[in-house]
């Protein structure tokens, strides 16, 4: 009878699981790297506009008595959102849809959409935001 920790199986099981765990590790630390180095810009947006939703740049500005600032960028694939209709912003490759405030109301997005910081100067009349 063969010993089991011997065989060509059991050799080939183990040398699977390390590759999978290498490559799960790999991804992990590239993914994490991606997000750390992601360019952090600031966009400046005149606030003359009386539209109730502004696409600008990579930001969604929605203009109410206290401006909230969305990411553009869907949750789901990442995919830039453009369209406003009946009251919802929509994503044009699958079809998520989020609320005024980013969040999903249908999938296949499931997480918010990303709140941007911002500040407005008063004086100047326009918004700053931190992407």
């Amino acid at each position: 009878m063969k010993n089991s920790k011997n065989s060509r199986r059991y050799f080939l099981k183990t040398v699977g699981a390390f590759a999978g765990a290498a490559y799960l590790g790999l991804w992990g630390i590239m993914t994490g790297t991606l997000q750390k180095n992601k360019r952090k810009k600031t966009v400046t947006i005149p606030m003359n506009d009386n539209r109730a939703v502004l696409f600008r740049e990579d930001c969604i500005v929605i203009n109410t008595e206290q401006p909230v600032v969305l990411s553009s960028y869907c949750t789901h694939l990442g995919c830039r959102i453009k369209t406003f209709e009946d009251g919802k912003l929509v994503c044009p490759c699958h079809g998520s849809m989020f609320d005024l405030k980013g969040n999903p109301l249908k999938g296949p997005a499931i997480k918010p959409l990303e709140k941007l910081e911002y500040s407005i100067n008063k004086e100047t009349n326009v918004m700053t935001i931190n992407i």
